[in-house]
C-alpha cells in the first residue's frame, strides 16, 4: 500500500466516523468496527511482543524468576467467567486483586494526585486569593453537609455560594475539555485538507 493510498483510506474512515453527526448509519458502524478492531489488534500485538514475550524469555526462562507464574494464574482466572456458573466466581478474584492492589498502591506510593488537593486547603491566608479559596472550599463542603438543615438566609446563602462555585469549576473543566476536542477536530481537518486532498499548505 502506497503512502497516498493510506492517507485516502484514513480520510475516508474519518468522514465515515463523522457521518454520525447526521444520524447513525452503516458507514459509521463500519468505521466504528474498524477502529475498535484495529485498536484491539494493536493492543494484543503490542502486549504480546512488549510484555508477554520478554517476561517469558528473559525474566522467567533466562533469569529463573518463576514467581511471575502467580500473577499469570491470577490474571488467567478472569477467563473463568466464560466457563459457566460453576467457575465464573473465580473471575472475581482477579478483579478483587486488581482493584485492591490498585487502590493500595495509589494510597501508599502515589498519593500526590489527591493528597495535593487536600493539603492545598490548609494554605496560609496571605491575600484575597487565599481568602476566596478558603470560602469556596468551606461553602462547597457545607453544601454537601446534609445532616444540617439549611434554613435561614445565611445557611442558604453559604450553600448557594458553594453550589455556584462548583458550577463555575465544572464549567471551566467542561470548557477545557471542549477546547481539547476542538483541537482534535482541527487536527483531523488539517489531515483531510492538507495531507489527503492538498487544498491547504
Amino acid at each position: 500500500m502506497s503512502a497516498q493510498t493510506g492517507l485516502w483510506l484514513g480520510g475516508l474512515v474519518t468522514l465515515m466516523a463523522w457521518s454520525y453527526l447526521y444520524k447513525e448509519n452503516p458507514f459509521f458502524r463500519v468505521a466504528e468496527h474498524i477502529y475498535v478492531g484495529g485498536a484491539m489488534a494493536y493492543g494484543v500485538f503490542n502486549t504480546y511482543y512488549q510484555v508477554i514475550l520478554p517476561t517469558w524469555q528473559k525474566d522467567m526462562v533466562k533469569d529463573g524468576n518463576w514467581s511471575y507464574l502467580i500473577p499469570i494464574v491470577i490474571g488467567l482466572l478472569i477467563y473463568t467467567r466464560y466457563g459457566g456458573r460453576g467457575w465464573n466466581w473465580l473471575a472475581r478474584w482477579t478483579m478483587a486483586f486488581w482493584v485492591g492492589y490498585g487502590a493500595g498502591y495509589e494510597l501508599a506510593y502515589s498519593p500526590a494526585v489527591f493528597m495535593k488537593q487536600v493539603t492545598d486547603t490548609f494554605r496560609p491566608i496571605k491575600g484575597i486569593n487565599d481568602v476566596l479559596y478558603f470560602l469556596i472550599v468551606a461553602a462547597s463542603l457545607f453544601y454537601f453537609l446534609f445532616t444540617v438543615k439549611k434554613e435561614g438566609p445565611l445557611p442558604k446563602g453559604v450553600a448557594m455560594f458553594g453550589r455556584l462555585s462548583m458550577m463555575v469549576a465544572f464549567g471551566a473543566a467542561f470548557g477545557s475539555i471542549t477546547m481539547a476536542y476542538l483541537s482534535l477536530i482541527i487536527g483531523r481537518l488539517q489531515y483531510l485538507l492538507k495531507d489527503v486532498v492538498h487544498l491547504v499548505k
